[in-house]
């Protein structure tokens, strides 16, 4: 290991705490210590971490990363312009290998019962998961893309008019993308964990958890990503980006500390 990809690895193996520290999320020194890409054994693409492709994990056992069973199944439907190595709901496929399959717009599965599946989709009748009777579906959607890609595939789509539709509750992104939209719309991730995470709280209370892997890349892209521009102070993050404060430089909450400090009342 030369000296650059030291200095790197220690920067990752730093603590940064993050929105994600409360989650139980497994362990990630696996990815932290691949370096370098390696060869797809299906495509043969040279990749990182994993296949976008192929959803195959690349460049370490598949042993030493968590697994999640998901309670219901799994469809994402993406839409043929999202480009594969920018989509997120890749770390469903592979947390969840056995419970989620990709699809890729205009191409849909055989839904031959859609009255009994979830489409989580906003709008007029979608309902949270505490209003869904849970022995009324047996299937979940999510859709992949932007959200003018999203409106394409639902208004085009006519199986999917069919299905339930589901929402839920606010949250602010942490996704390190620009996207031309406020900071409530999520990453195709987050929408999948904090959907079956509010499963959990519904139908399983309490919740223990058990679905917080779904975050195991999406939590470690966001501390790379952190890590890396808070040790390049003069790299320039997006300025388009929605929020102005996304990268928590470390001097920041210092001063905020200070801030604090200087604002206690004196006895």
């Amino acid at each position: 290991m030369s000296q650059e990809e030291a200095n790197k690895k220690r920067k990752l193996d730093q603590t940064i705490k993050g929105p994600f520290d409360q989650l139980k999320i497994a362990d990630d020194q696996a990815l932290k210590d691949i370096q370098q890409r390696s060869t797809c054994p299906t495509c043969k693409k040279t990749v990182k971490y994993f296949c976008y492709k192929c959803h195959k994990v690349v460049g370490m056992e598949r042993s030493t990363l968590p697994s999640v069973k998901l309670p219901v199944h799994l469809d994402v439907i993406k839409h043929h312009k999202e480009l594969d190595g920018k989509s997120t709901a890749i770390h469903a496929k592979i947390i969840a290998q056995d419970d989620v399959d990709i699809h890729t717009w205009p191409e849909v599965p055989d839904f031959t019962d859609p009255e009994r599946t979830l489409l989580l989709f906003p709008g007029p009748s979608a309902k949270q998961l505490t209003d869904i009777p849970r022995e009324s579906f047996d299937r979940i959607v999510v859709i992949d893309g932007t959200w003018i890609q999203a409106k394409q595939i639902t208004n085009n789509t006519p199986i999917l008019k069919k299905m339930q539709r589901v929402t839920i509750a606010p949250r602010k992104t942490h996704f390190w993308r620009f996207q031309n939209v406020d900071d409530q719309h999520l990453a195709t991730i987050e929408a999948i964990y904090y959907l079956y995470r509010e499963f959990g709280e519904t139908y399983e209370a309490p919740y223990d958890g058990k679905y917080d892997n779904l975050m195991f890349y999406y939590k470690f892209f966001y501390n790379l990503i952190q890590s890396t521009y808070q040790a390049q102070k003069s790299a320039k993050f997006s300025h388009r980006h929605q929020q102005k404060d996304y990268i928590k430089y470390r001097q920041d909450g210092k001063k905020e500390k200070d801030k604090e400090e200087n604002s206690k009342p004196t006895s």
